[in-house]
C-alpha cells in the first residue's frame, strides 16, 4: 500500500513539473490583447493571468487546475506559441522595414558596425537620433523600453 501511493504521488509529481513547463510557456503570451487576439474567450484571459499569480506563489498545482477548467490545454498552447512565434516576426519585420525607411545610408552603415561590434549603447543611440523607438522588451514579467535601464 505504501509502494502504491509513492508511486501515485511520484507520478502526479512528475505530471505537475511537466505542466509548470506548460504553464511558463503560457506566461510568455500574458499580455491581455494578444491572448484575445489569439481566440481565447474572456474566461481564458483570465484564467491565464490567474494561473500565473498561483505559478509566482509557488501552487503549480493550483495553475495547472485553472488552464485545465478554462479549457487550456496543451493543443491550445501549441496555439499561442505558433501565434506569438508570428506576432514577434511580425514586430521584428516591421520595426527592420522602420529602420531601412528612417535610416541614412551613413546611420544604416554606422549600425551595421555597432551590431557587429555587440556595441548595444551605440545601437540605441544611432535609433535614438533617428527617432526610432526600440523595441519593447520582456525581462521579469515587466515591460521595459530597453534592457539597460
Amino acid at each position: 500500500m505504501q509502494t502504491k501511493l509513492r508511486k501515485s504521488s511520484q507520478t502526479l509529481a512528475i505530471a505537475i513539473a511537466a505542466f509548470a513547463v506548460t504553464i511558463t510557456s503560457v506566461q510568455a503570451f500574458g499580455n491581455q490583447e494578444f491572448l484575445t487576439q489569439a481566440g481565447l474567450n474572456d474566461e481564458q484571459v483570465v484564467a491565464v493571468q490567474e494561473a500565473r499569480e498561483l505559478r509566482r506563489m509557488g501552487d503549480l498545482k493550483a495553475a495547472r487546475d485553472a488552464l485545465l477548467d478554462a479549457g487550456i490545454d496543451e493543443e491550445t498552447i501549441t496555439e499561442l506559441r505558433q501565434a506569438h512565434r508570428q506576432h514577434r516576426a511580425n514586430h521584428q519585420h516591421r520595426f527592420k522595414v522602420q529602420i531601412a525607411q528612417d535610416l541614412t545610408p551613413q546611420q544604416q552603415d554606422a549600425l551595421q558596425v555597432a551590431k557587429a561590434a555587440n556595441d548595444r549603447v551605440a545601437v540605441h543611440a544611432i535609433l535614438d537620433e533617428a527617432g526610432i523607438e526600440r523595441p519593447v522588451k520582456q525581462t521579469g514579467g515587466r515591460y521595459r523600453k530597453d534592457a539597460t535601464e
